[in-house]
């Protein structure tokens, strides 16, 4: 069984990585490329405003999987040994090849989606590991 350091883990950086994280969601989906993102889904505007109908439980589940990310990095610092700002994004960084070669590109691809919505799509998750990573790298 994995045996982790509970304790070894700063759970401060967790949550404010998950924060930004959560912050950086919000901006790249909803300004930087709200309309690139509906466009090559082919979302008309009844599609997204009833996306968006439940706010709470969107936010939520949002801000959840934000947490989760920033858990699982947590982990993977502590058993990498990662220490600074340097160690944290080469992580982030390996995290992001690691989940966009192997799921987001392969997944977006099989299933005939344009290829910018894997730049997009990629590019959040890639920039949101980065971010988290070199968090929990920095302030251990």
């Amino acid at each position: 069984m994995l045996n982790i350091d509970w304790s070894a883990i700063n759970w401060l950086a967790v949550l404010v990585a998950a924060v930004v994280s959560f912050v950086i969601g919000g901006a790249w989906y909803a300004a930087i490329f709200a309309k690139a993102w509906q466009r090559l889904h082919g979302f008309t505007e009844e599609q997204v405003r009833a996306m968006g109908s439940n706010p709470a439980r969107t936010f939520s589940i949002l801000g959840a999987c934000d947490l989760a990310a920033a858990v699982a990095l947590g982990v993977l610092a502590q058993k990498c040994g990662v220490e600074g700002l340097v160690d944290g994004l080469g992580l982030g960084l390996w995290c992001s090849v690691v989940a966009l070669g192997a799921f987001v590109v392969s997944t977006y691809i099989a299933s005939g989606k344009p290829l910018g919505l894997i730049a997009i799509d990629g590019g959040k998750m890639a920039v949101c590991l980065l971010v988290i990573g070199a968090i929990l790298g920095a302030w251990r």
